[in-house]
């Protein structure tokens, strides 16, 4: 199973025939979304105009956030965006493994079709057209934000963004995990932030297409400040609580431009990650849901008045 499609796909065109999204929703107590009330969600052109803000939590499985069902997360950030929006229950990533995942979510192929087989080796051919490049041509400014080398723009993912900020290692901190240098949560919500400030002093009259990529629960698991202390236990928890604190900074700086109403929010992740599960302490080797069942969450109040669950199909990446 190393690939599913979705059996619906509902179209959000952000301007008339450029971008295929699709539809989940909210907590479990939330109302089932019907097929035929997904279809009416599809109507081209219905977000003309609106902006996009995609965002990616590396190694994050669906069954460790709030809105999944899971008791023991801090995650309000995350499950304020289902309860207002929709979301996919079973959301089935192409691999278990971030650059060719990556590659899938902005290219709406599979691994097989992109080409990006792993990390490190391989790279994005610019002769596939991007979610970033369909966007510029419509006259969106786009800009992207990524925690980790592994989605450096040598590795083609930089394609239709005007602004793409992988600077990873600001300060010359050592490498956390592997061969991987990264940034925190806090690093990529600065920089985020800093280039929304930028845009509201100046080019504010285009529709905006931002990408956060947050790399924290990636191993090894070492949550910051008041994190470790709660999640002394539950270390990975910790990181994703962390990274869901962060991704309130960066909505509410949001709000604050008054852009929030019309923009989408489209949270997922890349892939799971095994926590020790079939013997597998991380991710990459083995494809049990542990590491490729993931979430996906769509969020905008003026698009779906009708929010709730999606439980009756599985999708996958591929149809972001």
């Amino acid at each position: 199973m190393m690939l599913v499609t979705g059996a619906i796909i509902v179209a959000l065109s952000l301007v008339t025939g450029a971008v295929v999204l699709l539809a989940g929703s909210g907590r479990a107590a939330v109302t089932v979304v019907s097929a035929d009330q997904l279809r009416s969600l599809g109507e081209p052109g219905r977000a003309a105009g609106f902006d996009l803000l995609v965002i990616t939590l590396d190694t994050v499985r669906a069954d460790h956030i709030g809105c999944y069902g899971y008791g023991a997360a801090e995650t309000p950030t995350i499950d304020g965006l289902g309860a207002n929006g929709l979301r996919f229950e079973t959301v089935i990533a192409p691999a278990p493994i971030t650059l060719p995942s990556h590659s899938t979510i902005m290219t709406g192929l599979d691994v097989r079709s992109h080409g990006v087989r792993n990390n490190g080796t391989f790279r994005l051919g610019a002769r596939h057209d991007t979610l970033a490049e369909r966007l510029r041509a419509n006259g969106y400014t786009t800009a992207a934000f990524v925690g980790a080398y592994v989605l450096d723009e040598r590795y083609g993912l930089d394609q239709g963004f005007d602004h793409y900020d992988d600077d990873v290692n600001p300060h010359a901190s050592a490498q956390r995990s592997g061969h991987y240098n990264e940034r925190s949560a806090a690093g990529v919500t600065d920089a985020a932030l800093a280039w929304l400030d930028q845009l509201d002093a100046g080019a504010e009259g285009s529709p905006i297409f931002v990408w956060a990529h947050y790399f924290d629960a990636h191993g090894p698991y070492k949550p910051p400040g008041e994190f470790a202390g709660r999640f002394r236990r539950r270390p990975y928890d910790g990181e994703i609580a962390y990274v869901d604190a962060q991704i309130g900074r960066l909505l509410d700086r949001w709000r604050a431009l008054r852009r929030i109403d019309r923009t989408l929010v489209v949270l997922t992740a890349d892939h799971g990650e095994g926590l020790g599960e079939h013997d597998e302490p991380t991710h990459s080797r083995l494809i049990y849901d542990t590491t490729l069942r993931v979430p996906l969450v769509l969020s905008c109040p003026a698009l779906f008045a009708d929010r709730g669950v999606v439980r009756d199909r599985v999708v996958g990446l591929t149809d972001v």
